[in-house]
């Protein structure tokens, strides 16, 4: 059999072939008609969506803002650039109008701050701490930070650690003790020392009944020395005063003297 004879065909297979060829044309031109058609119908629906949005947005804002120039619209005789700057020009005047301003008042170099703050129509006073004046004082064991920041120079740190270290000795014997507070150089000392009096609010510490822990809390105390009394009070049974202490090598004149106020021994 020859291969031309696959492909010969009677007139009346060769009408039927190219009626099935129509058939099979005309059906992907449809399918492709309807596949386009369904693809951008929602699209369409979007847009329209997204249209009708825009506009009852802008139609509300027209409603709330009736009082302020239409900015936005262009008119016939007004360019994109001016529309634009006047947008900008009011958007700055009502940041301005409406962010909070501060402002302070520093009487003293620690910074003492009288602070008002602006919002709206709102005006917002926060309390400041009122400085001591000329001949007014307080007490030199005061356990109030307040009190401390009413001295001029005296700020919440610097009151923070007067307090703590005071706590630690168990009060203040001198004033010149606050030069021992970090921070407090003579300078600094000479300053405030005028507006604090001292007092005998402080606490003894009792030698002999103490245990060796607490006497070691005490910042004139280090762990030989502490670890001395101990061994004496032991030997001896006692301590009767400072003197025994003195003779020890662990204490020099210099600590005898810091200790000596608030060591007791009855």
């Amino acid at each position: 059999m020859n291969w031309k004879d696959f492909f010969y065909y009677n007139r009346g297979n060769r009408s039927a072939v190219l009626l099935l060829l129509i058939l099979i044309l005309l059906t992907l031109i449809l399918n492709t008609l309807l596949g386009h058609k369904k693809s951008s119908e929602p699209y369409l629906s979007n847009n329209d969506s997204i249209i009708k949005e825009f506009a009852k947005s802008r139609e509300s804002i027209n409603i709330k803002d009736h009082s302020k120039p239409n900015i936005i619209q262009r008119n016939s005789s007004g360019s994109l650039n001016t529309q634009m700057k006047q947008v900008n020009s009011f958007t700055n005047q009502r940041t301005k109008n409406d962010d909070q301003t501060y402002s302070f008042k520093n009487n003293d170099k620690d910074s003492s701050i009288s602070e008002v703050t602006h919002y709206g129509s709102y005006n917002i006073n926060y309390p400041k701490n009122n400085k001591l004046k000329e001949g007014e004082t307080i007490a030199l064991n005061e356990t109030d930070t307040t009190q401390w920041k009413m001295i001029p120079g005296i700020g919440s740190s610097y009151a923070s650690r007067i307090v703590k270290y005071k706590n630690l000795l168990g009060g203040y014997v001198f004033k010149e003790q606050l030069m021992e507070v970090y921070g407090i150089d003579n300078e600094m000392y000479s300053r405030i020392e005028k507006y604090i009096v001292e007092d005998s609010n402080y606490i003894k510490l009792k030698v002999n009944e103490m245990e060796f822990r607490d006497l070691l809390r005490h910042p004139y105390l280090d762990y030989e020395q502490v670890q001395s009394i101990v061994n004496l009070r032991g030997r001896k049974g006692g301590i009767t005063s400072i003197d025994e202490l003195s003779m020890l090598n662990e204490f020099t004149q210099q600590d005898i003297e810091r200790l000596k106020p608030y060591l007791q021994f009855n």
